[in-house]
């Protein structure tokens, strides 16, 4: 399992990974529906805070801020590998957003705090850390926000996802995830200088959607992913979370 700061940074600096990593987690019609959610409620918040200064830490190869940077002026990337930055410029290039986008090669844990952000959105990065890292990660994320400023980020529903992970042993899954509930979320925010202003659930009836996956996508990946929005949007206790808060 791959766990803590270096096992993280040496994971991600690798070209195979850095080119595959959207294909092999969100190009599937479950891939995809967590995807265009992600991107979904980054937008809707720009949109209606009509937000300017933007940043994504952990961008990866851009896969969020590709769909995000048509609604930006400007975005600034800040990543420690740079082989996913690379990947990030070449993905911005081939949609035209080059000149939206300002990568910085950095690590999450020291962020350079010349910059003061209105928004800070990061995916798949704070969930992969322990309680004591993640509260030092919202430090240096709070650093380079400017009072009130957002962060959205995810994390993963304990309730639906231990019970899950239990059942399929812990080798299906290579990276750590700190399993939460909302209550630990809240407070560990809260310790850390931010207010939690939603949690928006993702990926609910899990095991259905799993089923859908590998039974219908083959078949239809249309279809199958027709089928999983209509399922998500039945409630349930959703997989994991998209914590959407705000600097204190």
């Amino acid at each position: 399992m791959i766990k803590g700061q270096a096992d993280l940074r040496k994971a991600y600096q690798d070209d195979r990974v850095a080119q595959e990593y959207v294909g092999t987690r969100f190009v599937s019609p479950l891939g995809a529906l967590l995807h265009d959610r992600q991107v979904r409620v980054v937008r809707d918040l720009v949109a209606r805070e009509h937000l300017q200064r933007v940043a994504e830490v952990a961008p990866g190869p851009a896969r969020v801020t590709v769909d995000v940077a048509p609604v930006l002026p400007h975005v600034t990337l800040i990543d420690a590998s740079a082989q996913m930055l690379s990947e990030a410029r070449a993905r911005l290039k081939t949609r035209g957003l080059a000149d939206r986008a300002r990568l910085v090669q950095a690590d999450a844990f020291q962020l350079p705090i010349n910059s003061q952000f209105e928004l800070v959105y990061s995916f798949r990065l704070i969930r992969h850390f322990q309680r004591e890292d993640r509260l030092r990660l919202y430090q240096q994320i709070r650093a380079i926000l400017i009072p009130n400023g957002w962060l959205i980020f995810d994390a993963v529903n304990a309730v639906v996802s231990a019970p899950f992970r239990a059942g399929k042993g812990l080798d299906e899954h290579a990276h750590y995830d700190a399993l939460l509930r909302p209550d630990e979320i809240e407070q560990e925010l809260r310790e850390s200088g931010f207010r939690v202003a939603s949690l928006v659930g993702v990926q609910r009836r899990f095991p259905t959607l799993m089923k859908f996956q590998t039974l219908l996508a083959p078949r239809s990946t249309m279809l199958a992913r027709a089928a999983m929005e209509v399922i998500d949007r039945s409630g349930g206790e959703p997989l994991e979370w998209i914590v959407v808060c705000r600097r204190e």
